[in-house]
């Protein structure tokens, strides 16, 4: 048994009741994400070119929500990850928001995208426990490890129903 994956899988399985019970205005917050190459934002940000590449961007209304959740995971994934795959860790995140918003194609919700980016966080815990999470060691031009499987080989976010049942279950398994 490793107590530092069962702490934090309790600590996903208390962030999900907390999401589940608390009213959205409680769970926000003070400013929008922006670190790891990513930015989660309420209105597109244009970038001006520079050294740099250009964040992974999320642009969503519900911005302070999807922020609030980057500020947890980041505390409660700190020990496992470094300056290489933290770059992967939150580019995923991103890319969890991003799906879900095409999926639900402008119905969004706050608590849907939070979930829907903490499914995420759980699946890479998953992979992390077994061996198994990857990431470049460099993300030239921002590029992800991620960005790079094929479409059929993700195991990503599956919608909203879906991702409503994952977090019942797993609250019943850590209860």
């Amino acid at each position: 048994m490793n107590t530092k994956f069962d702490n934090i899988k309790t600590a996903l399985s208390d962030l999900s009741r907390t999401i589940d019970e608390s009213d959205v205005k409680d769970i926000r917050a003070l400013r929008d994400w922006g670190g790891a190459d990513v930015i989660v934002a309420h209105v597109s940000i244009e970038m001006s070119g520079g050294f740099y590449p250009e964040p992974r961007t999320v642009v969503t209304q519900f911005s302070r929500e999807v922020s609030w959740l980057f500020e947890k995971l980041r505390d409660v994934f700190s020990d496992l990850l470094d300056g290489t795959s933290k770059i992967e860790f939150y580019g995923r995140l991103a890319n969890a928001a991003k799906n879900y918003q095409q999926q639900v194609n402008g119905g969004e919700n706050a608590k849907d995208i939070i979930k829907a980016v903490l499914y995420e966080a759980v699946l890479m815990l998953e992979e992390m426990e077994e061996g198994t999470f990857e990431y470049l060691s460099v993300a030239i031009g921002n590029t992800i490890l991620a960005d790079l499987v094929e479409e059929a080989e993700k195991s990503g976010y599956l919608g909203v129903d879906a991702t409503r049942d994952f977090f019942k279950k797993m609250e019943e398994r850590h209860l």
